[in-house]
């Protein structure tokens, strides 16, 4: 079994991997995440670092050539709150931040925060 404190070892050393121009992006995301939502469970999943909230995947620091991706699993059930968010698949969508540019903040902060509330409704209605 895997001890907190090599999970932590673990996520660290997946920062350390990730490509110069994307290791900001994504350790701003990621600090911003844990700001927002401190109670994050973390994994590395297929080469990306997920987060879970009570062991339903919510969001991954995903890295891309040029860019660092937020994905929101439950992305299609918060657009009315944001509008149209990028991705095409029936629940997941993604916000893109470029190397090099500054991470929207408040965005990022809110949309994570409607993520774990609409998440926190379907666990509690069952779903």
């Amino acid at each position: 079994m895997r001890k907190a404190q090599q999970t932590r070892s673990l996520v660290a050393a997946w920062f350390d991997f990730l490509v110069p121009t994307e290791q900001p992006v994504a350790l701003e995301l990621h600090r911003l995440l844990r700001a927002a939502l401190p109670e994050l469970g973390e994994a590395i999943r297929q080469g990306n670092l997920l987060l879970s909230l009570n062991g339903e995947p919510l969001l991954a620091i995903a890295p891309v050539t040029g860019q660092v991706e937020l994905l929101i699993f439950n992305g299609a059930e918060i657009e009315a709150e944001f509008g149209p968010l990028e991705g095409v698949g029936r629940r997941q969508r993604l916000l893109r931040c470029a190397s090099g540019e500054p991470v929207d903040a408040a965005l990022v902060t809110r949309i994570a925060l409607a993520s774990a509330a609409a998440c926190r409704r379907q666990q509690a209605f069952g779903g």
